[in-house]
């Protein structure tokens, strides 16, 4: 686990959208995430903020990534995935698009996939039709915790049949792969596995950015073919 001091992290930074599209209207980028995040953003890591601003797409990005946060449930503000984002709505900082990289810390609280789909539908539902990537989740910590995870995916694949907004980003397929990128905890990662995820939040990222402000369509060109008549007399 990291040092208590660097346990949190918010990244708000404001940037230039480019195209005709963005120049009019300023979009908002919220990656809403747990320690996993932190080490995602953390320069020392993954430094994913400067990358997502190097897409030269949304105008502002939030990076909010806190220790042993949950989706929901009991826990302080901080550490609660829910409260975190009303206090957003609160302050008027209604993100356009939303990564939301939650659901390790929630392992611990059930095993149960209803528990785990009853969280997720609270967050979807306060986030409302704006498009969202989740991570999904993958702990080997406890030898419980591998089959809660498969547990907590397919919960979290059922629910893009109520929430067309929805897609998920397979981090569990990715890091099963390469179990090299997990740290001696068997939950954070090394700064490999940082790096690994950050260029997966860049392209969850670009994803979101496609889905708000769709790249122009090429008309396809008509060939006209000139032919010639003889008329026998």
């Amino acid at each position: 686990m990291f040092a208590k001091c660097c346990a949190a992290v918010l990244f708000i930074s404001f940037g230039q959208a480019s195209g005709s599209s963005a120049a009019t209207e300023q979009r908002t980028l919220l990656v809403l995430g747990d320690s996993l995040t932190w080490g995602t953003a953390y320069k020392g890591f993954g430094n994913v903020v400067p990358q997502l601003q190097a897409l030269g797409t949304f105008e502002k990005v939030i990076v909010d990534g806190v220790h042993a946060r949950n989706i929901s449930g009991p826990a302080r503000t901080s550490r609660n995935g829910v409260k975190t984002y009303k206090e957003y709505i609160k302050k008027g900082m209604v993100p356009d698009a939303v990564i939301v990289a939650l659901g390790s810390n929630d392992l611990q609280q059930s095993p149960k996939a209803s528990f785990y789909l009853r969280e997720i539908r609270e967050l979807l539902k306060l986030i409302g039709p704006r498009p969202v990537v989740w991570v999904n989740v993958y702990r080997s910590d406890s030898p419980s915790y591998p089959k809660r995870s498969a547990t907590f995916n397919e919960a979290l694949l059922d629910a893009t049949s109520e929430f067309p907004n929805l897609t998920i980003l397979d981090w569990s397929t990715e890091l099963t792969a390469n179990p090299k990128w997990l740290a001696f905890d068997k939950l954070h990662l090394q700064p490999i596995g940082y790096r690994a995820r950050a260029t997966m939040y860049v392209q969850a990222a670009s994803e979101l950015w496609n889905i708000l402000v769709p790249p122009p369509t090429t008309a396809p060109e008509t060939t006209v073919v000139e032919t010639t008549t003889t008329i026998a007399g």
